[in-house]
């Protein structure tokens, strides 16, 4: 018991864990529906009470030093031991619901139609579907498992790539008529609409265009909403052929050119390693990796 009253409080030792993982107090923040100045006060609070250095200044960023490192990475896993204990008591009823986290462009574009096949074959599970370009921390948000894209280096989960990705331009049939969009040096005639952390130059080099990244035009945050701004006319969108395939299919976007590239970031299934047993994330897994294996989420023109 004298051991606990020695410890410092659990609030802190979180916003400590949370400022690491970031290396930025705004992130932890975020995460942690905090203001920034609270984290920085839980951290002043939790070095006083220690008497330890746990971050430092570094230009104009906050830096973990070597103890604020270890004293983390003992947090973490003391965190993910109480998650797996609070999972083991939660009983029967728990591990039969299950929290999807997914990014609102990839559920819309293949997840969502097919969810009633999932459902069908396991009517036992209590599935929720947390569409959000926000990033699970699986600690305080009820996530279970999430489909993310990226690199796939999640620190600390178990993170299984799901498919590769190409990326091509696309647009409306109307504005390809009207623009005469034919070859790719044509694309200078049309708005070139961005999607934050997809730059259009890798695309245009393969094309050999010698053209700076565009820096003006529409800049969209969501994939989805830019291929619906492409779809009305606005523009040329550097598509992801997972995102894009219906609406190509459908004849609501075009592909003009052959030219596709593989893209850096591809489609990861991430968990913590304690939610790997639960038994409905299982039944999730096994049906998803079945059905992408049966229906790639890419474009294939000789299937239009």
């Amino acid at each position: 018991m004298d051991s606990l009253h020695r410890l410092p409080p659990l609030r802190s030792l979180r916003v400590l864990e949370a400022a690491v993982r970031h290396q930025n107090y705004s992130r932890a923040a975020d995460e942690l529906s905090l203001t920034h100045s609270a984290v920085s006060h839980q951290i002043h609070s939790l070095e006083s009470a220690l008497g330890l250095r746990l971050f430092e200044r570094v230009g104009r960023q906050m830096r973990a030093t070597e103890s604020g490192q270890m004293l983390a990475q003992d947090v973490r896993a003391a965190l993910d031991t109480l998650a797996a204990a609070v999972e083991r008591v939660r009983g029967q009823d728990s591990s039969n619901s299950l929290t999807v986290s997914v990014l609102p462009s990839f559920a819309a574009a293949w997840l969502v139609t097919r969810l009633g096949g999932f459902l069908e074959r396991h009517p036992g599970v209590e599935l929720r579907l947390d569409s959000t370009s926000a990033v699970a921390n699986f600690r305080n948000d009820g996530v279970d498992v999430a489909i993310r894209y990226g690199a796939g280096n999640y620190e600390g989960m178990i993170s299984e790539k799901l498919f590769d990705d190409e990326l091509f331009p696309t647009l409306s049939p109307a504005l390809r008529r009207s623009a005469r969009v034919r070859a790719p040096a044509d694309l200078a005639r049309v708005p070139l609409l961005r999607i934050r952390q997809q730059p259009w130059a890798a695309w245009l080099a393969a094309a050999g265009l010698n053209w700076p990244e565009p820096r003006r035009g529409p800049l969209f945050n969501d994939s989805e909403l830019a291929l619906q701004a492409a779809i009305q006319g606005q523009g040329v969108v550097l598509a992801r052929g997972s995102l894009a395939a219906l609406k190509l299919r459908a004849g609501v976007l075009v592909a003009p050119f052959a030219l596709r590239i593989p893209s850096p970031m591809t489609c990861h299934l991430v968990y913590p390693s304690t939610h790997a047993r639960k038994p409905a994330l299982q039944l999730f897994r096994t049906w998803l990796l079945e059905e992408l294996q049966a229906s790639p989420p890419m474009y294939d023109p000789s299937l239009k």
